[in-house]
């Protein structure tokens, strides 16, 4: 237990550190934070659905090219059901393992066209994330933003964590204009 003649002194102490502290915390400026969503600048950029549109014109002719040699598998496999049973058994046997042999190069050919979207996802994408990371950064730094927070979808379908933000703090919008400038 404390005596009695320390406890006043320590309470003034205590007072006086609280009152020479708070004028610094009075005076620290408030922390600024915004919000963007990504995609929302993404689906909406005339400069990334021109380089998506690109992107799927590259996967519809990929779509197309697998779509014809489905279909020729399909029809030897159907021929092969359906003959099979008139055929000796080196004539069905020779006809399997041509079926296979085209249906492993079907399988290279499926392959080959993810990575040829990749490929150009990456070519057509990579300067406009590239340049809306600058943007970004730039923006936050020109409206003295301490902190942006993206988030995909705002409530308790937040892929990011984020329940709440008020719109105001969205910037969404003027990143999205700055970038299609940028890059037109």
């Amino acid at each position: 237990m404390m005596k009695r003649g320390l406890v006043a002194p320590l309470l003034a102490v205590a007072l006086l550190l609280n009152l020479g502290l708070a004028p610094v915390v009075a005076a620290a400026d408030p922390v600024r934070i915004a919000v963007i969503s990504i995609q929302d600048i993404l689906d909406r950029s005339v400069v990334a659905r021109e380089a998506r549109g690109k992107i799927e014109g590259e996967i519809e002719r990929q779509r197309a090219t697998l779509q014809r040699e489905q279909a020729a598998l399909e029809e030897m496999r159907e021929e092969i059901e359906k003959k099979s049973s008139v055929w000796s058994d080196q004539v069905r046997a020779e006809r399997e393992r041509e079926f296979q042999r085209r249906f492993r190069a079907f399988e290279g050919l499926n392959e080959d066209a993810q990575l040829a979207v990749q490929q150009q996802e990456k070519v057509l994408m990579e300067p406009v994330l590239l340049k809306l990371d600058e943007i970004i950064a730039e923006f936050g730094r020109d409206h003295n933003y301490d902190l942006i927070l993206e988030y995909t979808m705002k409530g308790l379908r937040s892929r990011t964590g984020l329940l709440y933000a008020a719109e105001t703090m969205d910037i969404s919008e003027q990143v999205r204009q700055e970038l299609d400038k940028r890059l037109k």
